[in-house]
């Protein structure tokens, strides 16, 4: 006696709905009209307009302007020192320090900045306040 879980696993081949096998007659496609023929000559596209000629006439320009001459070192230059972290070179080569203070004037009176309070920040307490009066006026009424 097969089992239910046999009967699910191997289903019944005659359960499923057959395949149609026959080819289902579909009518011929409609035939196009046919193109109608031109017997002319198509008319030739017509040619470019042609370009204007290239002037090859050499402009009269003035001659270049004498470039300064560049200088000419013959001397290497002179090696630069480095000194190394911590040291400082000597002092005959560091340009003097000024001493001189310079004035500053003192700092110009500002005028003091007003203090805005924000009325906003309490109205929360203002209604809760007004709530606890209106609500004591109740009590005291019925009592």
């Amino acid at each position: 006696m097969p089992t239910e879980e046999a009967e699910l696993a191997s289903p019944d081949p005659a359960a499923d709905p057959p395949v149609p096998t026959e080819l289902l007659d579909v009518p011929p496609p409609a035939e196009e009209p046919p193109v109608p023929s031109v017997d002319a000559e198509p008319e030739p596209e017509p040619e470019p307009a042609a370009e204007p000629p290239v002037p090859t006439v050499l402009l009269d320009l003035p001659p270049p302007a004498d470039d300064p001459p560049v200088p000419m070192v013959e001397a290497e230059p002179e090696p630069q020192f480095l000194v190394p972290a911590g040291q400082s070179p000597p002092p005959a080569e560091l340009p003097p320090v000024p001493t001189v203070l310079l004035e500053v004037p003192p700092p110009a009176d500002d005028p003091p900045v007003p203090t805005v309070l924000d009325d906003c920040a309490n109205a929360v307490a203002v209604v809760l306040a007004s709530k606890a009066a209106a609500n004591a006026m109740w009590v005291s009424l019925i009592m």
